[in-house]
């Protein structure tokens, strides 16, 4: 494992670690590997820096759904461009360079597009964000009308994607994401309904699209909808949206508020 040593690491005593820094080297990685797998390349330098100071015979990429160009139709295929999606800014322009420097450096490689990520220890103010504004009766701010289409995958299930095509000949680039779709709104009501409490909801027209306002609510008012049925050849199967929500707000969120 290599880090930068910013956050603590559990398994620290279970592994081999390297603490480093990826935008000045790969310093301290030594041997041949037989997959390095990416989790934090934002930009097409990174992978090639990658690529060029570690021997490796497969890349697996942590990639997203905000690297394909922005749709006419929905779902969202692997086999969809790539290119501008402005709503996801400078996010959608690297990772979209990332995955273009790695499928044209010809290594074997695979490459997962995860859309909104969900679970305990969120690192990001998703669920914590809401269920604390439900929790203390605070109005939650929906971008625009609120009714964008969009998809979850949990964490648990990423890590099962992720140990996939690490360990299976799996090549190419792989979606994932849950079996539901659900609008911003309705995720709102439904984390109500879970946390046993009443939600007053409005909405921010003037946060429609681009101008998505982060610290108002986590999510952008774009549907985002992906097939995960490629995926899902591999044997992967994703938990169903309302289990897992129910199961990380009794096991986690329910007792540790914002």
């Amino acid at each position: 494992m290599f880090t930068t040593g910013n956050h603590p690491i559990p398994c620290k005593d279970r592994l081999r670690y390297v603490q480093g820094d990826r935008n000045k080297d790969f310093t301290g990685i030594k041997g041949n590997f037989d997959v390095v797998i990416d989790m934090c390349a934002y930009t097409g330098n990174h992978v090639q820096k990658a690529l060029e100071e570690l021997s490796l015979k497969k890349y697996v990429l942590m990639s997203t759904a905000a690297a394909y160009a922005k749709p006419k139709g929905l779902p969202l295929e692997e086999s969809s461009p790539l290119g501008s999606w402005p709503v996801w800014g400078n996010y959608n322009i690297g990772k979209t360079e990332a995955e273009i420097v790695l499928q044209k450096s010809g290594k074997r490689h695979a490459i997962l597009r995860p859309v909104y990520v969900l679970g305990a220890r969120n690192h990001l103010e998703r669920e914590s964000f809401i269920y604390s504004s439900i929790r203390k009766h605070i109005p939650i701010v929906l971008p625009g009308n609120g009714n964008a289409t969009v998809q979850f995958v949990f964490v648990q299930d990423v890590a099962d994607a992720i140990v996939l095509l690490t360990e299976t000949d799996a090549e190419g680039a792989f979606n994932c994401c849950g079996d539901e779709s659900i609008t911003l709104r309705g995720l709102v009501e439904e984390m109500a309904k879970i946390a046993g409490e009443a939600v007053r909801i409005i909405y921010n027209p003037a946060a429609d699209g681009t101008n998505f306002i982060d610290n108002e609510f986590p999510f952008a008012n774009e549907n985002l909808v992906c097939s995960n049925e490629k995926l899902k050849t591999l044997g992967w199967k994703p938990t169903p949206l309302r289990e897992w929500l129910r199961r990380d707000y009794k096991n986690y969120y329910r007792n540790h508020p914002r």
